[in-house]
């Protein structure tokens, strides 16, 4: 079974979230989102359908007395 979404699906619909637009072209289909929360949903699927890794940051404070 071939993915329903390409690199370049997922490419336009994260340049589409940055520059803060609301409708993302596919395959010359153009798809019209209501609201942020729903494109970061959508992206999160085809990362999931694309098998695309992210890595997760962790921050550590450290600290230290005298000197």
């Amino acid at each position: 079974m071939s993915p329903r979404y390409s690199k370049a699906d997922l490419d336009a619909l994260n340049a589409a979230i940055a520059t803060g637009a609301k409708s993302v072209s596919y395959n010359g289909q153009r798809v019209d989102y209501r609201d942020l929360a729903e494109m970061k949903s959508v992206r999160d699927e085809m990362e999931r359908e694309l098998g695309v890794v992210k890595t997760k940051r962790r921050s550590r404070a450290v600290f230290a007395r005298g000197l």
